[in-house]
């Protein structure tokens, strides 16, 4: 049960990591435009496979959430739900900025 709960934490601290890129390459083009360029760049060479990859580990997150919520810390728990819904709603956020920009453009 333990090695689980590792890769659930590894799985949210790559997701937060992720997202947290995504939106600094979204709102950050004015504070630093080399390093927003830079991330975007490299996000955009692997969308699809990210996006897909994503969608399977939020959607994981967000049921290992749902059915191991009182097994998690009291301390933690508000932590880990804030830490799940920043990653549900900035996944969110990405699919309709990638969606708007493909509908857009073509």
């Amino acid at each position: 049960m333990e090695k689980d709960v590792k890769y659930i934490r590894i799985t949210l601290w790559a997701m937060i990591a992720i997202n947290t890129l995504f939106l600094w390459s979204e709102f950050m083009d004015g504070l630093s435009p080399i390093s927003a360029a830079l991330i975007a760049g490299r996000i955009e060479s692997v969308r699809t496979p990210l996006m897909i990859i994503e969608l399977l580990a939020i959607a994981t997150l967000f049921v290992d959430l749902v059915v191991r919520y009182d097994r998690i810390k009291e301390r933690f728990q508000t932590l880990h739900v804030l830490a799940v819904g920043f990653c549900v709603t900035s996944f969110t956020f990405q699919v309709f900025v990638y969606y708007m920009d493909s509908a857009f453009l073509k």
